[in-house]
This record gives structure tokens, sequence and C-alpha cells, in this order.
């Protein structure tokens, strides 16, 4: 008995007629009677009764029918997931990250995927790592970049990448040119008002843990839970925040942000990929996001892979926000940034 066998079995079944089933299957009805014969020989049971206006079913071939419609799922199913295996076929992929990494590494990612798999079906999400991890356990994601904070447990966490991290500050107050050598000791920090991320936020486990080991009494005076409102209340001034430069480039040097580089101790975030253990995950797909992240180690790492940070080396803003600059009417830039804000995801 073989797969074969089953399904030319079932569609007589279902038929009610052999030359209903041929046309159906467009095989030749002796072809078709040979193999139940076949089917009836080896299991030494009548699995069809035959009748002027067709076929019946007897008991056994109704058990039959049952038993061969779930063999040939199952079957079905494997080949799905085997072939969902293949380094050279993603048919889709869920990829979940930080938005704060997601605004340096989502867009060359979605283009190298899109590139090589022009029929796949993408989905990103941005989360906090309790959220991403969450999906991830649930299944609802393959692949997720998560921060290697304290506590986490996780089967098959791979540590792709280190990034330092910075004070970040609005220039409103305290306009002055930036260099890559700015720095803070990490003491100083204890007497600035911060806004940071709630304790289910990988970025604000990392960071009490630094603080706790230094004996730093941070001076947290707000909580965000999302980026984009985080964001918004170190451009209105009443607080800064923490986090990678590389991040907020564009805003950075556009002048409207300002970094400093913690110091004495450093802080630092490890970037690290998990890949689902309840649903299987396209090797390919992994070995590309490790590849991505590498290829952009140096944006990640910015502007620490950048000796300065030239006037000139300033990024395209949209014309209204060049047009501020020019005229230094910093508060238009203000809220077309803010605005641009307003969509962001979780930190």
């Amino acid at each position: 008995m073989n797969v074969r066998d089953l399904e030319y079995f079932i569609s007589v079944a279902e038929c009610g007629s052999f030359s209903r089933a041929s046309v159906q299957l467009g095989r030749p009805q002796p072809v078709l009677s040979r193999h139940i014969r076949d089917l009836e020989t080896e299991l030494q049971v009548t699995l069809l009764y035959r009748n002027g206006r067709g076929v019946v079913m007897t008991q056994a071939g109704e058990r039959l029918k049952q038993l061969g419609a779930t063999i040939i799922q199952q079957i079905q199913e494997a080949q799905n997931q085997i072939r969902h295996l293949s380094p050279d076929h993603l048919g889709s992929a869920a990829i979940g990250m930080p938005a704060s990494v997601s605004a340096i590494l989502l867009p060359p990612l979605a283009r190298a995927l899109r590139d090589a798999h022009t029929d796949a079906k993408l989905h990103f999400r941005d989360g906090c790592n309790g959220d991403l991890l969450s999906s991830l356990n649930a299944g609802s994601l393959d692949v997720a970049l998560v921060y290697d904070a304290p506590g986490i447990a996780h089967p098959n966490l791979e540590a792709l990448l280190s990034q330092p991290i910075y004070l970040i500050e609005s220039t409103h107050n305290t306009p002055k040119a930036l260099v890559a050598t700015d720095t803070i000791e990490a003491a100083e920090l204890m007497d600035i008002p911060l806004v940071l991320p709630g304790t289910r936020h990988g970025l604000r486990q990392i960071v009490t843990s630094w603080a706790n080991r230094n004996a730093l009494g941070l001076n947290v005076q707000f909580e965000c839970d999302s980026y984009s409102s985080m964001l918004q209340v170190v451009s209105s001034g009443l607080a800064a925040t923490l986090l990678p430069a590389a991040s907020l480039k564009r805003e950075i040097l556009s002048g409207y942000f300002r970094c400093r580089l913690i110091t004495k101790p450093a802080l630092y975030r490890t970037i690290a990929l998990a890949a689902s253990q309840s649903r299987p995950v396209n090797a390919g797909l992994v070995t590309q996001i490790k590849k991505m992240v590498e290829t952009m180690r140096g944006d990640f790492l910015w502007p620490q892979s950048h000796n300065t940070l030239q006037t000139s080396a300033r990024v395209t803003s949209p014309p209204a926000v060049t047009h501020a600059l020019q005229n230094n009417r910093t508060e238009v830039f203000g809220e077309t940034f803010l605005r641009s804000l307003q969509e962001a995801s979780p930190l």
C-alpha cells in the first residue's frame, strides 16, 4: 500500500464511481480499478461494493478512507516543513526586533530578503524584549533580535554584536558642535534627569544591572514604553535618555539631538539572535540576518566607527527640515521630527 493507492481509493469513494473519479484524476478507469483491487488483495478485505449506479464503501472502506486522509495530510505537512528548512526556499518569515535596532537594520535587511526571496511573505514586528520572546515561544515569530539582558532564558540565544550606549540629550538649550570624542563619566549621570523604558524592556534591564554593579543611583524621572514617547520627552528638554547613538544618527547629524559616550565605566548592550523553538526556522534566513548584522557593524557602532562628525557628512533631510536648518529655525525641525515619531513602535 502506498500514498497513490490511498489517493485513488479516496477519490473513487468520494466520487461514488470509477468514471467520475477517472475524470477528476485524469487517469483511465482500468488503472483505478487495478489499484483498488491491489489494495483489497493486500488487505484481504472488500473495500467497495460495485453496483449499476457506482460504488458504495464497506465498513472497512469507510475506516480506510478516514485513516488514509489523515496519513496523506501528515505526509503533506512533513513535506512542507522539510521544504521550509531548505536554505534556498523561503515561503514566509516573521522577524522581530526592538525599534532602536529596526531603525538601523530593517531597510537593508528587508531589501536583501526581497532580492533573495522574491515571492516570500515578509512580516516585521517591533517590540520590547519580553514581547518578542513571548512571540517566539508562541510560534508567531520565526526569528527575533533581542537584547542579551539579565534574566533572559532562551535555549539558542546567540550574541551577534555589542553596541556602546550614549547619553542622548536635546540641543534646544545647549547647542554645540558634536565630535566623536564627546564623553561623560558614569558618575555624572546621577545628576541628570533621565527618561527610560519600563522594566519589561531589555534596555532598562541592562541599564539597571550596570548601575547596580557600579553603585550608581540614576535619576530616572520618567518611564515611557514606546520609542516615540521617550524621544518626545527628550526633545522637550525635560530629560535625557540612554541609547545607542546609531539609532538616532539622522537626528544627531541634523543637530536636533546631541550624544555623549558614557565612560568610566562604559555601558554596552549586546544584540542577540534567537530562533523559535515551536516552529521550523529556515536556516538560510538565520544566516542572512547574521551576515547583515555583521555587514552593518560600522552603522551599529556609529559614531565610534568614524573619527569625527563632519557637517559635510550630514544626511539628506526633507526639504522643510533643510529650510529650517538653513534659517536657524530649529523649532520647525522639531515639529517635523515629532510628527515623524507618531507611528513609531516600542523601544
